[in-house]
């Protein structure tokens, strides 16, 4: 029985030993270059034996350790102890030549001058005129327009102030708006804002569930923003004493506010009423967190019913940016249009976690969306509004 290992090792396969990197000792199956070496090892010597590297000098006479903590610490010392393992340079010139080839051809392209092409933004000046207004758009227009005005309370709400104004003269200054006429205020702005939605093609193609959900997504937001528009619109906030109406649901300070946010959007009122078309038929904007209604969103796993109608309506408002102000102005203005329109819906929910009044009002309609139809057929005049 032989007990000497001393030519017995010589004699067997280096998988067949320890399976140990012969540089640093890591664990090692394979081997590269002509000695049986780890992939940390096997990397190193790739990068490093190449003859015509340049030279890694140790800073500690030659005699540093190289194990699997250490490998890392001094180069020199790494390099000639795979060379002493048996790690042949010439066995990597090929794969580095090749690789010094793509180093140099890469040097020398990057030498070259570089060219950009311009690619043209969504937001860039049309350079062929697509993005002008076209006879279809501006029938689109049109039927905007004319669909808003006619459901719009407007009118009704003026002559509803000014029939209080006249009562309110010094013979009669004991009379006062009470909490009901504001509500009713806010509902007939919400109706309108609604009945406007309602007559457009693209609603009435959803399904019923499809309507309330759109409804419970953008309705509020729509009634924020629109809802300022009507009420600067109708002259509320034109002198003090139109602010009546709603101060018994508001109170003074909300008021103030609202007041400044209205001077705000002194934007073109085409402009204005497009958006809100827009804003309709936004993919999502929940202005209250209800995990209830998500439950029952129709348009959850759908929103892409919503898409063609979303791209239809932003690109309109471009067009009429780019039309009404040219690029620069349509830029500027385009911004400060959705800073005011995210201020706006801020305030309104601000508004609804502060008035208990006006968050009535909010759950009422959201319960009235969830409950009931959203279209009457014979109450809502089809297609913009237009009478047949």
């Amino acid at each position: 029985m032989c007990t000497s290992d001393g030519p017995s090792e010589t004699k067997k396969k280096p998988n067949q030993t320890n399976n140990v990197c012969h540089v640093c000792g890591d664990g090692a199956s394979i081997i590269n270059y002509g000695a049986l070496s780890c992939l940390s090892c096997r990397t190193f010597f790739r990068r490093n034996g190449f003859p015509n590297k340049q030279a890694h000098a140790c800073r500690y006479d030659g005699d540093c350790e190289v194990n699997m903590l250490t490998r890392k610490v001094c180069k020199a010392c790494r390099l000639a102890k795979c060379l002493s393992v048996g790690m042949n340079p010439d066995l990597i010139r090929k794969e580095d030549l090749t690789r010094e080839k793509r180093k140099m051809s890469k040097l020398k392209s990057e030498e070259l001058p570089v060219m950009t092409i311009s690619q043209q933004s969504a937001l860039d000046g049309p350079t062929d005129g697509n993005l002008y207004l076209k006879a279809s758009d501006w029938t689109m227009i049109s039927n905007i327009v004319h669909a808003f005005d006619a459901f719009c309370p407007v009118s009704e709400v003026r002559r509803m102030i000014e029939n209080f104004n006249t009562l309110s003269s010094p013979s009669a200054s004991n009379l006062q708006y009470d909490v009901s006429q504001a509500l009713h205020l806010m509902s007939s702005f919400y109706n309108s804002l609604q009945s406007f939605i309602c007559s457009t093609p693209d609603f009435q193609i959803l399904t019923l569930d499809e309507q309330r959900s759109l409804f419970q997504r953008n309705m509020l937001g729509l009634l924020c923003v629109g809802g300022m528009y009507l009420m600067r619109e109708s002259g509320i906030f034109d002198k003090p004493e139109n602010e009546l109406v709603i101060l018994p649901l508001y109170g003074t300070e909300v008021i103030q506010q609202a007041k400044r946010i209205c001077q705000q959007l002194n934007f073109d009122p085409t402009l204005l009423k497009i958006l809100f078309v827009a804003l309709a038929f936004s993919s999502n904007c929940y202005m209250i967190h209800n995990r209830g209604n998500i439950s029952k969103d129709s348009l959850l796993l759908g929103t892409f019913r919503l898409l063609g109608s979303q791209n239809v309506y932003v690109e309109l408002v471009w067009k009429y940016l780019m039309h009404t102000y040219g690029y620069d102005g349509s830029v500027q203005t385009f911004s400060k249009l959705i800073k005011r329109l995210l201020d706006t819906l801020k305030f309104s929910i601000d508004m609804y976690k502060n008035n208990r009044f006006h968050q009535t009002f909010i759950d009422d309609i959201i319960q009235q969306n969830e409950t009931s139809s959203i279209v009457d057929e014979k109450a809502i005049v089809p297609l913009w509004g237009k009478k047949s």
